[in-house]
């Protein structure tokens, strides 16, 4: 006769060993929902002459003389996303900007103003400045810190929403507990 003894849950052990798979199998199940996104967002990034077109119209657009390449790449992605035609308003602008025709950002943007390439320059400036792009009707937030309209204020206040230091490091102290008041 064979019986089973009643073990106490506390006392119990997993047989961990019995299936080691299980948990590679469940990490692989969840981490597939995000595979897709990466691999269209690592085939949108730039490269080659679009990538150093974008970013020497970007220096021309802004009037800076660097930029950072990263964001640089994640906004032309963005921007190639939310707009197909991009590129080749973006090309034919930085072709206007090199043929030296123009002194600065203010003077192109003049002479493409009522064209399609306007809104073109106003969403590459508009994206370097606030840091983000809208795709597909929503914003996406490209980088914060970096944005260059924070750029100004960046040596004596903060970003807004970013903390300036610990909770409540803004308000005033409050008033001692009358049991602390020194004694008259």
């Amino acid at each position: 006769m064979h019986s089973e003894q009643i073990v106490p849950i506390h006392e119990q052990t997993l047989d961990v060993g019995a299936n080691p798979g299980r948990r590679k199998i469940l990490a692989l199940v969840i981490a597939s929902a995000f595979l897709p996104p990466l691999v269209n967002a690592a085939s949108s990034i730039p490269t080659g002459t679009a990538g150093q077109k974008f970013m020497a119209l970007s220096l021309f657009a802004t009037g800076r003389s660097k930029l950072d390449p990263e964001i640089g790449t994640k906004l032309f992605a963005g921007l190639l996303e939310s707009d197909a035609s991009f590129v080749d308003a973006a090309n034919s602008l930085a072709a206007d900007a090199a043929s030296q025709k123009y002194a600065d950002v203010e003077s192109l943007e003049a002479a493409i103003r009522g064209t399609p390439k306007h809104a073109t320059l106003l969403a590459l400036i508009a994206a370097w400045y606030t840091g983000t792009v809208s795709v597909q009707g929503k914003p996406r937030v490209i980088t914060l810190g970096d944005a260059l309209m924070y750029q100004p204020i960046a040596d004596g206040s903060r970003i807004p929403g970013n903390c300036a230091g610990a909770t409540n490091a803004w308000a005033q102290l409050p008033y001692p507990a009358l049991a602390d008041m020194p004694r008259l």
